[in-house]
């Protein structure tokens, strides 16, 4: 089966001309803004309380450009003169600088003189204690992070005097500050939320959640949002860094990839998210366009519940992984844009290995196997895929089609988005394609951890009494070496064991105007920060 690779401009072109006229003229003359940007998303902010915001790639971007925390992450200049982010090196955010005590238990940040919120209302301590105390009675995903990283309660955070405040852990260990470097973890205003704080609404989440006004002390604050529609953000004059260079960033919300495409060959928009890959050769060729290309740590794997046969054989596992098309999914599903996932800890995070990937397209070694695990007719299974992903389905047919070789017929399920979820949230899912899972602290054993042993994100259901133990001893450990091999030693019998076929992980691709510069590659979280982008 050939998929065709060919980009044609004609339908993008008629479709450009009706969605500009729904864009309106207001939002096509920002476009040719020098200081304002225009960008083309697929979705809608949501719920944007930070403590417990869903997991929407819009909101938690948002989040990320209205919001600062006390850490973030270390800015790299590469050889061609642009940024990127260290995901594993931190630095000050609104602390000007944090220090840990000889014990490793304390660490104490003194925050920046002089810091604001947006409405002009100091940022200090007491804001800090303020936030943390919610983040802790609220018990939401902050608080967990927290916990794993030692600090179980909000009594272990303390203010010190009005530029400092000191949290002590319970162990040492490596993982609080890429805990901390997240949006979660924003630095609320007290004087802003605790009005919204009532009987009913103890932690004013309600109010939160549709509103940041007077609170971001971010490099940008929010001007107006029609829901879905667009939202706007405007600069922030009272954030604390250096300034950022555009006065505005409009998003609009374009559903249609094929029309955030044509807008953006247009002019009418400056960037475009979420563009099939499809389409991606043909903007590189476009003088006009510049195609931002940036492997990220992103896992997409086909999960096998091991609690389900035959899945529980390991043989039966090892002979699905011989059997797949490693090579032309990379090739003919995403077009290159993709390298090969050879490993359960992903390439960019250290000590990723290749040196036991063992598994290509090999037929005749996958019926091997299968005759040896007492299937030597093959069996029938269902691959389930969640709808409205083209990837996923094209995948999936390659798949059927090299699998049925080996003698394993595959059926396809293709499940509703909110279904497949839900499914896939409760362990219940058999064979399952499985993708955008980017384990934000850049740390091998918090990455096994989520997803080899944690009851939220095992989907596969993987158990093994060796790998827990791993786990257990060198997730809150801080001898570097010892960890760096038992992870070394994680990755050998992960990928013996073959939970997973490993598939790819994807290129993060962000397309601009040729004018738009300053894109900066964040790989733990992959959200875009606009204050270092502007317009030439």
């Amino acid at each position: 089966m050939k998929l065709s690779k060919s980009l044609s401009f004609i339908r993008p072109v008629v479709t450009a001309l009706a969605v500009t006229l729904s864009l309106g003229v207001s939002h096509n003359a920002m476009a040719q803004s020098k200081d304002v940007l225009v960008v083309a998303v697929p979705g809608d902010i949501q719920n944007l309380d930070p403590t417990l915001s869903g997991g929407d790639i819009p909101t938690q971007e948002f989040l990320t450009n209205v919001y600062d925390w006390l850490i973030d992450y270390k800015m790299i200049e590469n050889a061609d003169g642009t940024l990127s982010a260290d995901p594993s090196g931190f630095v000050g955010g609104l602390a000007e600088s944090y220090d840990w005590s000889e014990d490793g238990k304390t660490i104490t940040f003194k925050l920046r003189k002089g810091l604001k919120f947006s409405n002009g209302d100091p940022l200090n301590a007491e804001a800090v204690k303020f936030t943390y105390d919610r983040i802790f009675d609220q018990k939401g995903v902050a608080a967990s992070l927290m916990g794993m990283a030692s600090v179980k309660k909000k009594e272990q955070i303390k203010v010190i005097d009005p530029l400092t405040v000191a949290l002590t852990v319970e162990k040492p260990n490596t993982l609080l500050l890429g805990n901390m470097a997240q949006f979660p973890h924003s630095i609320l205003n007290p004087k802003v939320v605790k009005p919204h704080m009532t009987k009913e609404d103890p932690y004013a989440h309600e109010w939160l959640k549709t509103h940041v006004q007077g609170t971001e002390q971010g490099a940008f604050k929010l001007a107006n949002w029609t829901p879905g529609d667009s939202w706007v953000l405007e600069r922030n004059e009272n954030y604390w860094g250096t300034p950022a260079k555009l006065s505005k960033v409009i998003f609009k919300i374009i559903p249609d990839p094929s029309s955030r495409l044509a807008q953006l060959v247009s002019g009418a928009v400056d960037v475009a998210y979420n563009l099939p890959t499809s389409d991606i050769k043909a903007l590189e060729e476009n003088p006009d366009i510049t195609v931002n290309r940036d492997t990220n740590r992103t896992v997409t794997y086909i999960g096998l519940n091991n609690k389900v046969k035959p899945f529980d054989n390991k043989l039966v596992r090892q002979a699905i992984s011989y059997a797949f098309p490693y090579d032309t999914i990379i090739d003919q599903v995403m077009n290159g844009y993709a390298t090969q996932l050879t490993s359960p800890i992903p390439e960019g995070t250290p000590p990723h290995t290749d040196e036991f990937f063992k598994y290509k397209n090999d037929p005749a070694k996958a019926k091997e196997l299968l005759k040896e695990a007492g299937y030597p007719n093959g069996f029938s299974t269902t691959l389930q895929i969640p709808s409205g992903l083209q990837e996923a389905k094209e995948m999936a047919i390659y798949a059927q089609q090299t699998l049925g070789m080996a003698g394993i017929k595959i059926n396809i399920q293709e499940m509703p988005s909110a279904a497949f979820t839900e499914n896939l949230q409760k362990h219940t899912l058999g064979m399952f394609f499985a993708s955008g899972w980017t384990s934000i602290n850049n740390d091998p054993f918090y990455h096994l951890f989520w997803l080899f042993q944690s009851k939220c994100c095992n989907y596969a259901n993987y158990d093994n009494p060796e790998l827990a133990n791993l786990i257990e001893k060198y997730t809150l450990n801080t001898d570097i070496e010892a960890r760096n091999k038992a992870a070394v030693e994680a990755q050998k019998m992960i990928v013996e064991d073959a939970p997973w076929v490993f598939l790819y992980q994807p290129q993060n691709l962000v397309a601009t105007r040729a004018n738009v510069k300053g894109y900066t590659f964040f790989s733990a979280d992959r959200y875009n920060r606009f204050q270092y982008m502007y317009k030439e």
